[in-house]
């Protein structure tokens, strides 16, 4: 099995991207800034939960039984995520006044809960391939920001750059999941 198809490695990827997180906003409000880091150090410490349960192969953020596929699972892992990052997305854009983090919120929450449900197969291979197109523009938005965060104090930059390589490996993995028979069979395909 390969690094990029193992649940507990995408734990460890979350786990990182969400510790970067926090230690970015704790550096951030430390500069004076206060309002903007809010959102997002709520959402690194959500990342972080969520990517160690799926390291410990145990769901830590259960919501009656949204996640009752567990984190040992690809899709499991997927919706989970996609739900958990619907949640992060609304609070970054509550705590920083931006409508659109609001309105991706909402909508990745929906996709996550519709994934659950036993819907239309024409809705599941939508949403699937919605979801396949996020993760191709979020691998190829690293890639660009990798380029983007060499700019700043040392310290920063450091940050930066580990957050931008967990994002990266944790949207391949998310991509390589989305492309396994597990969930394209959940997903009508």
């Amino acid at each position: 099995m390969s690094f990029f198809d193992e649940t507990k490695n995408f734990g460890l990827t979350v786990i990182a991207a969400g510790l970067m997180m926090v230690l970015s906003a704790i550096l951030w409000l430390t500069d004076g800034l206060t309002v903007p880091p809010v959102g997002v150090l709520i959402g690194g410490l959500l990342l972080a939960v969520f990517g160690l349960g799926a390291y410990q192969g145990e769901t830590m953020l259960n919501i009656g039984s949204l996640f009752d596929e567990g984190v040992t699972s690809k899709f499991g892992l997927v919706v989970g995520f996609v739900i958990l990052i619907g949640i992060v997305e609304f609070l970054q854009g509550i705590f920083s006044m931006h409508p659109e983090s609001i309105v991706i919120g909402v909508v990745f929450v929906l996709f996550g809960t519709l994934m659950k449900l036993k819907i239309s197969p024409v809705l599941n291979n939508v949403i699937w391939a919605v979801l396949l197109i996020a993760f191709l523009a979020g691998i190829i938005l690293e890639f660009y920001a990798l380029f983007k965060v060499l700019d700043g104090e040392a310290l920063e930059v450091l940050f930066s750059v580990l957050k931008t390589v967990a994002y990266l490996i944790m949207y391949i993995m998310l991509f390589t999941f989305m492309l396994s028979p597990e969930v394209k069979k959940r997903m009508s395909l």
